[in-house]
């Protein structure tokens, strides 16, 4: 700390804090900004989350995957929206409607599920499964080579050799 203090190294504040979404099944989500008015993210409930980037308004919420969103790109200049997720497929997502349409209520749902999906995971680590397959394949063959080991022992062959010595 003391080499941060003498460079005058300053920790960032946190500006805009965006709530809603839910991260605890994979490891990375995305939150982008889309154009300067926005932000938004991936969720492990499915969704895309778009907040209003000045007051973090929910603004609208899009139902992307049937598990998790990952990945979104916006396109640099026009209002297209690319994401992808779990799901085998890659969408790509434009404004066709003539008014915003947003419901409010679907969202409000999605949000308290989330928080109490959070709450019950909290203390749950996620591992991803070629990790827990090689850890159960290491852990087995440990226990072939002790159960060899245990037989060995058992069979009385080291007798066998001290008694000829």
């Amino acid at each position: 700390m003391e080499e941060l203090d003498t460079l005058n190294i300053r920790r960032p504040l946190v500006k805009v804090v965006y709530k809603g979404h839910r991260n605890s099944r994979t490891m990375i989500k995305e939150a982008n900004f889309w154009g300067t008015n926005f932000v938004m993210s991936g969720s492990d409930c499915g969704h895309i989350f778009i907040w209003d980037r000045h007051t973090a308004e929910h603004l609208m919420l899009l139902e992307a995957d049937n598990h998790v969103v990952n990945c979104l790109q916006p396109h640099p200049f026009d209002p297209i929206l690319a994401s992808s997720g779990i799901d085998y497929d890659i969408k790509i997502w434009s404004p066709l409607e003539e008014s915003r349409i947003f419901n409010r209520k679907l969202a409000d749902e999605v949000i308290t599920r989330n928080e109490l999906m959070l709450e019950e995971t909290r203390n749950t680590i996620t591992v991803p499964a070629s990790f827990m397959l090689r850890m159960l394949a290491s852990l087995n063959h440990i226990r072939a080579d002790r159960l060899e080991g245990d037989r060995s022992e058992g069979s009385g062959q080291e007798n066998e050799n001290e008694d000829e010595e």
